[in-house]
């Protein structure tokens, strides 16, 4: 702490700004007295540090006290205003400044909008009409059916009320000539805006991603939806003075972006955009995603890697011009905050930036030694202009990682020195180890998964893609400005280089195996795992030290021995050593320092163990089965976990399109239910691989999300209705399956299976076909797989989408229906499904109503609901509670949990 310290004083005011991310609202102030305790007892300790101990105090409370100003000052204005209708959403019409230019994808619209003024409709609450619809099935919106509208005349809303307040806009665009109207809205242009305000779309599953979450951690509380550019009206007048760098440098990414659009066809267009300007709005998905697979997605971000290359170029640019050293480094500090405004300035682009800026002043002055207190430095200032830049990923892993990279590399290049005496190649190799092995917990922790090719990949193509392709795209950007065929060349060489990249990204799929999955881990064993890799590190360090000791003091002792002419070789019992005229100190020879220190490798050896068991959450620590119906909207997914650990998953949800869309109205990277819900969701809960895929019927709501699923995970069999349906969905997904050697099995009426010793399966229908040919079934409803599972003794019927017709043939095939403790409802809650006799047969204890929110079709019916009221049968709805879990232990306790808690059924 003394020796460092603004490092010490920069981790304090980090652990300040965290607080209220680490901590409920009730522990913060118990925890900054925590923290500042153990700094007066280090003070009273090391008297000698009471004043950097008196700082660090400081730097907690400020920090701490900083943050709650922040959040305080975040809360929003419109949430007053709007009272009872803050979920349901209200018309009304929104005046001031775009934030940043807007952004074209398809028929969607998007820009963060600073507000002034907002006039709210007089006492009129949207609930189900236009925008709902489209708002829950790309990004998610919120709203209730039912709500009274009387209170609204509660505040009058016929006058514009001054606000503050940052909203994300979100205009569907009616007519393709729109786009370019919309594409000409700038940072800084005044608007009037009419639509929809409503609350972001908040977590339905437990641990799912939480768009309302994300927005207020951005400063956004409210999504504004408008329909047509027309709803759009700018008005003349000169933007602020402070927006107008960050305007220009809109213009200018803008103008390079064209032509990198004119230089590199197809994927290469995002993707050269990505790398050499952080413009990642064109970016591939599936390339993302591939790159993210491996963990090399931070090489499309603006960082350390981008700036060091800039940099050097600068640096080589003095020298071609014959600049003094100084003012070529006073050209390259003036030239980063340019580049720093042209690439987005992204959390990691600010931090690189600033550490170079600073590492170049310190150069100048010769006063260059300690790279931590140059992150540190960078840290501080990001910290106290933006207290909640502390929550960005981005952020973490920047610092992280770059902390790691000048603590750790020269440990590791230590230890690799014996094994490769190539000095470029043992730097590479400890960059990528440590930093590898740096931001593993924190990937883990956000990303929940890890790829045991990341390091070879990082090793390989991160140098490729850093010191050949980027200076060529960075060249070809230059010489495509001055000159398009001189631009052309560079291109078509950086387009080749790619290739070489997505044929050495492509040839890891066949390892797929090798991707390992983490559930979602509590922050201490983060917190846990840095702490070992800096004992790690710590004790490889002394080792090392202490090694390259004892081999300098045994050569001196044998030259010392030469000059005393004592011979070498074995000695005869007459000899002796004289020790003191040899080494002056002969107890530096000793061992017992060095042993102390072998013997703590044993110890962590244990620990890291400990700590990846703790990650890993092998089945046997609880023996607990789960069953948990997913909230995927307007459909069905359900994971079932057995008391061995092992998943099945029954449906995959869907995203209902109606109609084909028009060509321009198609988004780059639509919403998909299987990639952006039931995959994350999975990831997250630590599943490798799933024994069983079964498709209660082949509806777009039940089988939407499949071959995302199949595409993600190991799936040992697929289990399909025994029927097939003109559909292209339907033909890709068993075309998937068949590529990929997954047998599919044809459930019907008899079969049943032990799936372990703690579950098992029984199919009661659809009735076994007496023809042996597959059947087309265009209504698939009625030919729904219904499962009666059994954990622990517990029962749970799933019975898909069957109707009332195909109840009633099951019941009639049946000789006794038991009691289940849980029904999940037919068809979404459909009046035309789980009738009176259905339920009066099976009994249920509780009942599951998978349904969407605000769904076109009405979901739950009431009719349903009055029946289950009037049968005692209390009931859950995805739609209200969100997600719904069921768990069993080994004792067959049941108990339940939602994801709502306090939503009324």
């Amino acid at each position: 702490m003394s020796r460092r310290p603004l490092v010490a004083f920069t981790a304090c005011w980090t652990f300040g700004a965290s607080t209220l991310s680490l901590f409920p609202e009730r522990s913060v102030v118990l925890a900054v007295l925590g923290a500042l305790l153990l700094l007066a007892a280090y003070a009273l300790a090391v008297p000698s540090a009471w004043r950097v101990a008196a700082a660090c105090a400081a730097a907690v409370s400020l920090a701490a006290g900083e943050r709650a100003w922040a959040d305080a000052g975040s809360r929003s204005e419109i949430a007053r205003l709007a009272g009872p209708y803050a979920e349901d959403g209200l018309q009304a019409v929104v005046r001031g400044r775009l934030a940043e230019p807007a952004s074209v994808d398809g028929e969607v619209v998007t820009f963060e909008f600073k507000a002034a003024s907002i006039v709210l409709a007089n006492g009129e609450a949207v609930g189900e009409r236009s925008l709902g619809s489209k708002g829950a099935a790309e990004e998610g919106t919120v709203g209730r059916e039912g709500r009274e509208t009387d209170q609204a005349a509660e505040v009058n809303r016929s006058q514009p009320i001054p606000v503050r307040e940052k909203l994300l806009v979100r205009v569907w665009l009616e007519e393709q000539e729109e786009q370019s109207v919309a594409a000409s809205w700038r940072r800084g242009d005044e608007a009037e805006i009419s639509g929809e305000l409503k609350l972001p779309a908040d977590a339905g599953n437990f641990g799912g991603f939480d768009y309302r979450d994300y927005l207020n951690g951005l400063g956004i509380a409210y999504t504004l939806s408008a329909e047509g550019a027309a709803s759009v009206r700018t008005l003349p007048s000169d933007p602020p003075w402070r927006l107008l760098p960050q305007r220009w440098a809109d213009d200018w990414r803008s103008g390079l972006g064209r032509i990198m659009d004119r230089l590199y066809e197809g994927t290469d267009r995002g993707y050269m955009k990505g790398l050499v300007l952080g413009i990642e709005d064109d970016l591939d998905p599936e390339q993302y995603a591939d790159f993210s697979r491996l963990g090399l997605t931070h090489v499309l971000a603006i960082s350390g890697l981008h700036v060091g290359v800039v940099v050097y170029l600068l640096l080589q640019l003095g020298a071609l011009l014959r600049l003094p050293r100084e003012r070529a480094q006073e050209l390259a500090i003036a030239a980063l905050p340019l580049y720093m405004l042209l690439t987005g300035a992204s959390p990691s682009a600010v931090r690189a930036c600033l550490m170079a800026m600073l590492a170049l002043y310190m150069a100048r002055r010769n006063r260059l030694k300690d790279g931590l207190h140059i992150l540190s430095a960078a840290a501080l200032a990001m910290m106290a202009l933006e207290p909640r830049v502390v929550e960005n990923v981005s952020f973490q892993l920047s610092f992280v990682v770059t902390a790691g990279l000048l603590l750790y590399v020269p440990v590791a290049n230590d230890w690799l020195g014996p094994l490769i005496r190539w000095k470029s190649l043992r730097g590479g190799l400890a960059v990528s180890l440590t930093a590898t092995v740096t931001s593993f917990p924190i990937s883990v922790y956000y990303f929940h998964q890890f790829h045991l090719l990341s390091l070879p990949a990082n090793l390989i193509l991160v140098p490729f893609i850093s010191f050949v392709v980027m200076p060529l795209g960075m060249a070809s950007l230059a010489l495509g400005g001055m000159w398009y065929p001189l631009g052309k060349a560079a291109a078509g060489i950086a387009s080749w280089c790619n290739s070489l990249t997505s044929l050495a990204i492509d040839w890891t799929e066949g390892f797929n195996r090798l991707q390992t999955y983490w559930p979602q881990q509590p922050i201490g064993w983060v917190i846990s795992a840095y702490a070992l890799i800096g004992a790690t590190f710590g004790l490889l360090h002394r080792l090392y030290t202490y090694k390259k000791e004892a081999s300098g003091l045994i050569a001196a002792m044998r030259a010392d021995a030469v000059r005393l002419g004592i011979p070498s070789g074995p000695r005869t019992d007459g000899d002796t050593l004289p020790l003191a005229d040899i080494h002056p100190h002969p107890t530096a020879v000793e061992g017992s320092s060095a042993s102390r220190r072998y013997r703590v490798l044993p110890l962590l050896v244990i620990l890291w163990g400990l700590w990846i068991v703790w990650g890993m959450r092998p089945a046997f620590l609880d023996g607990e089965a789960r069953v948990q119906f997913l909230d995927v909207g307007q459909g069905d997914s359900i994971l079932i976990r057995s008391g061995t650990g092992k998943y099945g998953l029954v449906d995959a949800g869907g995203t209902v399109q109606f109609g084909r869309k028009e060509e321009w109205r198609l988004r780059r990277d639509p919403y998909e239910v299987g990639q952006k819900t039931l995959v994350p969701l999975l990831k997250q809960r630590g599943v490798r691989s799933l024994d069983w895929l079964a498709l209660s019927h082949l509806d777009q709501d039940h089988i939407g999300g499949a071959a995302a699923i199949l595409d993600a995970f190991p799936v040992r069999r697929l289990l399909i209705n025994g029927s097939v349906k003109q559909d292209e969905t339907v033909r890709k997904l068993f075309k998937l399956a068949s590529d990929k050697g997954i047998p599919i099995f044809a459930i019907h009426e008899g079969m049943s299976w032990s799936w372990d010793r703690t579950a098992s399966l029984q199919a009661l229908y659809p009735r076994q076909g007496e023809d042996a040919a597959i059947p087309n079934v265009k209504e698939q409803n009625d030919r729904s797989i219904v499962l009666l599972l059994t954990l622990y003794g517990r029962t749970f019927l799933l019975p898909g989408d069957l109707e009332a017709q195909g109840e009633e043939e099951l019941l009639a095939s049946t000789e006794s229906a038991k009691a289940v403790d849980v029904l999940k409802a037919g068809h979404h809650g459909s009046k035309s499904s789980t009738t009176e006799p259905w339920l009066r047969a099976w009994r249920p204890q509780e009942a599951i109503i998978s349904a969407g929110r605000n769904n076109l079709y009405g979901h739950p019916h009431s009719v349903v609901l009055e029946r289950l009221n009037s049968l005692g049968i209390r009931y859950f709805r995805t739609d209200r509670n969100g997600e719904i879990q069921y768990r069993m232990t080994p004792k067959g306790e049941l108990s339940r949990r939602t994801k709502r808690a306090d939503a009324e059924p």
